[in-house]
Formats: structure tokens, C-alpha cells, sequence
């Protein structure tokens, strides 16, 4: 008896506008995806990843020449690998730091002729990892519906559809007089409810699968776009979770739809349900949220910085102390010049190194808060779930920072270890000229690396997608519930 239900459903829904038109914007909006995506989006992001990260090995190739140098000098750039998955979850990735800055931030020098002393030295500031952004107020990780990928086309475009295939199934019924006819044949409220919701899934299913199989046919052709089984896998879990995301609005018109007699009251409440949990939420409240966890501006990060550099400068250079002793280019250079210079640069390095991470952590502090509110949203929960499977926006953003960070451990101790091996060098770290000036193997210096996996997106995935299927089974209770009790007449 429910499949007779949900064929009449589907039967009904065939033969309205609302199919035409949900099966017409899904194909098109799906093509207008893949076609943008594999002729423009793509492959200009990867032309510049591969000519950003050539520079950078070329870069690092010349600074292996010196291990001293390449101690101050660092790394270089590390740059955040696009995802083959940006047409399913764009999230935000054009405006999001696309690399690290692993390099010194300036020369410096000096030079004093006086009757108590002459002295002269050059030096680099010793490198920190840094985050170029355009401004420090702005965070481009807050929830944002406007770019034309799956998120938008299942978050927005679908999930208003489910609403117009649901705000009639019962209290349209119930206008008409069918629904006590129906219930007159010992058909129990279980079986209609089931049988109107499975109609009403399978006839958006079908568009959205249609929709999607022209998606990836002209993605997958594409020569510069090549998925593995891993990058498939992802994508056949993110249709599951869409299928989910759904349903959750297929039960909310169900929900709605039967506790009002008239049609046009129930979609009414279901259009300001929508607003208020698609469009308000996601947007509005992930602004005023972040109004409560505060990031401090460029000026004020400036200003803390150069406080803090003036008063190591004033505690290291009183006195002259710095420049009296000697300078670490004499040959050969005295050990306790060495120590007072390192512990000076060191000092230095470290302040910023630690100014800027804190910077950057409240930044992502603010981020996760936002998302903690916006997540009273489905459409949210919706996102944030499709964007770590697809590995781009905040979730993507977030792990680029931690390998990053371990990174930079990777490469200081590959430094001191190298360092190690000469014997002829003063082993004091870091400042150039106490660590050994021998070339150092570019094919042994720690090369970064960021590579995606189905088991660490899942990972990422398993909060919102579990949030999703609670929400599902909440609302299909609530359904339940609420047509067990309501009139039929």
C-alpha cells in the first residue's frame, strides 16, 4: 500500500510545474557548474599552483647552497593544493590564503666607526611562517550561499524545491476531501505518511540525480581534471548526504502540511521556515557571531609588533653591548659574539613567530564559534559537512594551517640535524654564521606536503554529517507525531 501511495505521488508530481521546473533549473544550473568549472575555474588555479610552486623549489634549490643560509632564509612559500572537488563546494577558496609565507621578512644592517670601536654586520630577520591576507578584519570563512556550486544548487535551489513538493501533500488533501476518502480504505497514517514522503523523495531524487550524472560526465572528460577512487568515494558519500539534507526539508513540509486545512497557510509558515533556517541563519547570524569572538586589526597587530621589537632592540643593544663585543662576520667569528647575536635574532623571530600564530588562531577561533551558531541552520550543517568531503573552505583551510605548522618543526629539525653533522661549524642556532656554511642535498631538505584522503575527510565530515541524519529522524518523528494526532476532515 505504500508503494500505491507513492506512485500516485509521483504521478501527481510528474504532471506539475514544480517537476518541470526543479528537473530544468538542476540540469541547467549543473551544466553552467561543470562547464565553468572545467574551462575557467580549474584550470587557471592550477596553472597557478604549478607556476607558484616551480618558483618555490627553484627558490629553495638556490638557498641549499649555504645550510646557514637556508636556516635564516627558510623554506620558502607553501602553497594549499586546489581540490579536483571545487565545482561540488567552492567554499570560500579564492579569498582564503592560498599559501604560507616561510621566508625572512627583511635585511638589516649596521655600521659603527667610533674611537672605542669599529663595527659592521648584515643580517636577515630569521623566518617565520605568515598567512598573507588583504586585511585582518575580514574573514573569508564565514558561511556565504553565492557561488555557483552544489552547495548552492542543493543547499538553496533543492531545498526550496522540497518545500513546494510537500506544502500541499496533506492539507491539500484535506481541502480537497481525498484525505478522508483515503482513510476511509483501513490504511493507517503510518503508510499514507511514508508512502507521500517516498513519493515526494524519489520524484526530486530523480532531477538531482539527472542533474548530477551531466555534472560529472563533462567534469570527468576533461583532460586537466582527474579524479581517483578516493576523490569518488567522496563524491558518492556527499550525493548520500544530500539525499539526507532533503529529506530533512521534505519531512519539514510534511510536518507543516499537516497541521493546517488550507494549503496556502502551510506554505506560507514552510517559506518563512526556509528564510529563516536557509538564508537568515547562514548569513546573518554567522556576521553577528562573529562580532563576539574579536580579531584584532592590521594596526593593532602593527603596533603590539613594533613595541614589542623596540624593546627587545632597547634590552639587547643597551649599552652598545651588541656591537661592542665584536661582529659575527669577523674571521673567524668569536663564539660568545655568535651567542649574543642568536639569542638577539632568536628573541626576535620568536615574538613574531608568536604574534602572528595567535593572530591566527583567533581567527580561527572565530571561525569555529561561527560555525557552533550557524549551525542551528541545515543548510549549515549541509555545507560545512560537503566542504570537508570535497576539502576546500574553513575545514580545508584549517588542516592546511596544522601542516603547516608541523611542517615548520619537520624543517627546524632538519636544520639542527644537518648542522650536527659538521663538524667545523659553532652549532649555534640561529644565526647564519654559527651553523655550518656546507651545501646542503636539495633531495634531502623536507619537502611540503598536504595530500587529502577519503579516511581524514570523512573524519572532518562525521560531526555534520551525523547532525544531519539526527535532524532527519527528529523531523521524521515529529511528522509522525503530528499526523498521528491532527484531523483528517
Amino acid at each position: 500500500m505504500i508503494w500505491h501511495i507513492a506512485k500516485r505521488e509521483i504521478l501527481d508530481n510528474l504532471t506539475r510545474f514544480r517537476f518541470v521546473l526543479t528537473l530544468s533549473l538542476v540540469m541547467v544550473l549543473m551544466v553552467m557548474n561543470a562547464v565553468i568549472f572545467v574551462s575557467s575555474q580549474y584550470p587557471r588555479r592550477i596553472t597557478e599552483y604549478s607556476q607558484d610552486t616551480n618558483n618555490a623549489v627553484e627558490s629553495l634549490k638556490k638557498r641549499s647552497s649555504n645550510l646557514g643560509e637556508l636556516a635564516v632564509k627558510g623554506p620558502g612559500y607553501l602553497y594549499k593544493p586546489p581540490s579536483p572537488l571545487t565545482f561540488i563546494a567552492t567554499g570560500e577558496d579564492a579569498n582564503l590564503p592560498k599559501r604560507a609565507e616561510g621566508a625572512s621578512t627583511g635585511n638589516f644592517g649596521i655600521g659603527k666607526n667610533t674611537p672605542d670601536y669599529r663595527f659592521g654586520y648584515s643580517w636577515s630577520e630569521n623566518w617565520q611562517l605568515q598567512y598573507p591576507q588583504d586585511t585582518f578584519r575580514k574573514n573569508d570563512s564565514l558561511p556565504n550561499f553565492t557561488e555557483l556550486d552544489w552547495v548552492f544548487i542543493i543547499g538553496l535551489v533543492m531545498s526550496f524545491m522540497a518545500i513546494l513538493f510537500t506544502y500541499d501533500a496533506i492539507s491539500g488533501e484535506r481541502e480537497t476531501g481525498t484525505l478522508s476518502l483515503l482513510m476511509a480504505n483501513s490504511v493507517s497514517r503510518a503508510t499514507v505518511l511514508l508512502g507521500k514522503f517516498i513519493g515526494a523523495f524519489l520524484s526530486m531524487i530523480a532531477p538531482l540525480v539527472i542533474g548530477i550524472l551531466l555534472n560529472l560526465l563533462i567534469v570527468s572528460t576533461s583532460d586537466l581534471v582527474s579524479l581517483d577512487g578516493s576523490e569518488w568515494g567522496r563524491v558518492a558519500i556527499i550525493i548520500v548526504i544530500s539525499s539526507i539534507y532533503i529529506s530533512i526539508f521534505l519531512w519539514f513540509g510534511l510536518f507543516i502540511s499537516s497541521q493546517f486545512s488550507d494549503s496556502s497557510s502551510s506554505l506560507l509558515i514552510l517559506l518563512l521556515i526556509w528564510i529563516v533556517f536557509v538564508v537568515l541563519i547562514p548569513n546573518t547570524m554567522g556576521v553577528l557571531a562573529s562580532g563576539f569572538q574579536q580579531v584584532p586589526t592590521k594596526n593593532e597587530i602593527s603596533r603590539i609588533k613594533k613595541t614589542t621589537e623596540d624593546e627587545i632592540d632597547q634590552r639587547h643593544k643597551e649599552g652598545d653591548r651588541l656591537y661592542r663585543t665584536g661582529s659575527p662576520s669577523d674571521q673567524p667569528p668569536k663564539v660568545e659574539v655568535l651567542r649574543l647575536w642568536a639569542d638577539y635574532l632568536n628573541e626576535r623571530a620568536n615574538a613574531k613567530s608568536r604574534m602572528y600564530d595567535e593572530h591566527l588562531n583567533k581567527q580561527l577561533a572565530q571561525v569555529a564559534f561561527t560555525q557552533q551558531i550557524t549551525r542551528l541552520s541545515p543548510a549549515s550543517i549541509y555545507k560545512y559537512s560537503v566542504e570537508s568531503l570535497a576539502g576546500t573552505g574553513f575545514a580545508r583551510h584549517k588542516r592546511f594551517v596544522q601542516q603547516a605548522r608541523r611542517y615548520r618543526k619537520q624543517f627546524v629539525d632538519f636544520i639542527q640535524s644537518e648542522d650536527r653533522g659538521d663538524k667545523e661549524s659553532s652549532h649555534i642556532y640561529l644565526v647564519k654564521e654559527g651553523l655550518s656554511q656546507k651545501p646542503v642535498p636539495f633531495n634531502s631538505i623536507p619537502k611540503f606536503s598536504d595530500k587529502l584522503t577519503l579516511g581524514i575527510t570523512f573524519k572532518g565530515a562525521v560531526l555534520d554529517m551525523t547532525l544531519l541524519v539526527l535532524l532527519a529522524l527528529l523531523l521524521f518523528m515529529a511528522a509522525s507525531l503530528a499526523f498521528m494526532r491532527s484531523d483528517v476532515k
